[in-house]
């Protein structure tokens, strides 16, 4: 996903419990298209704190027929956050078999689990007693690295975070290396890793190295960064004295 074209991107968030209220309160703080599904009707009324549109329906996830009247064949991305694994599992495989296409992330507190989310097609599993324990044990071994993160991860509006910004199909860009965009010269953004389109991990790239269509570029700074350089790279590379004024622009 691209930092733009969120609004056209439809996220089913199945559970609202705590977990389930962070995933939704972060899907629109990034302006995704968001629904929600909960048997509930307590928990569909915290809906009501968020003031973007959310739509909401009221059953049980599990069922085929609550998932077709969310709007499941439709959408893009679904969270599957029940309170127990087995659920999980089968709510994962009930999504997949009415909408190939959905990429569905899911919590497991079971290696076992984890395991039958990935046959059913599952992108992501998290381990939530893994995390936390993850957190918990690096506020000694790390503190100021948890602090850090903390306020990038859990940033609002427009404060500073962690940026994934996506190379575009036809984008002048592709092929060339870090030093020839001056991404950091000309935005001040800094390239911190690039995700390879085969899921591979390249840490603090280098200026000779080239980019591709659909590597994203991991970086540090705000929404307005993130367009700025969206925009450097949908300029044309080619031609001479190309960056003639480019400067003056993005500094306005």
């Amino acid at each position: 996903m691209t930092a733009s074209g969120n609004s056209q991107t439809k996220c089913i968030v199945c559970g609202l419990g705590e977990t389930g209220i962070c995933v939704v309160r972060e899907l629109l703080d990034h302006e995704f298209s968001v629904s929600v599904i909960d048997r509930d009707p307590e928990a569909l009324e915290r809906m009501q704190e968020f003031k973007q549109n959310v739509a909401v329906t009221e059953g049980n996830c599990l069922l085929d027929s609550t998932l077709q009247d969310a709007g499941v064949p439709d959408a893009d991305v679904l969270y599957s956050i029940l309170p127990d694994d087995r659920s999980n599992v089968f709510l994962s495989l009930s999504a997949r078999r009415i909408n190939p296409q959905l990429r569905i992330y899911s919590i497991a507190s079971d290696p076992s689990a984890e395991k039958k989310l990935e046959l059913v097609g599952a992108r992501k599993t998290v381990n939530p007693n893994n995390a936390e324990g993850f957190r918990i044990s690096n506020e000694m071994l790390r503190p100021n690295v948890v602090v850090f993160l903390d306020q990038i991860v859990y940033a609002r509006h427009n404060a500073a975070r962690y940026l994934n910004i996506r190379i575009p199909e036809g984008s002048p860009s592709a092929g060339l290396s870090l030093s020839r965009l001056e991404i950091q010269k000309i935005t001040g953004v800094v390239i911190i890793a690039v995700r390879r389109i085969d899921r591979s991990m390249v840490y603090s790239p280098s200026g000779d190295f080239r980019t591709n269509e659909g590597d994203s570029l991991i970086a540090f700074g705000t929404k307005e960064d993130s367009d700025a350089v969206l925009k450097l790279l949908s300029l044309e590379q080619d031609r001479k004295h190309r960056w003639k004024g480019v400067r003056n622009v993005f500094r306005k």
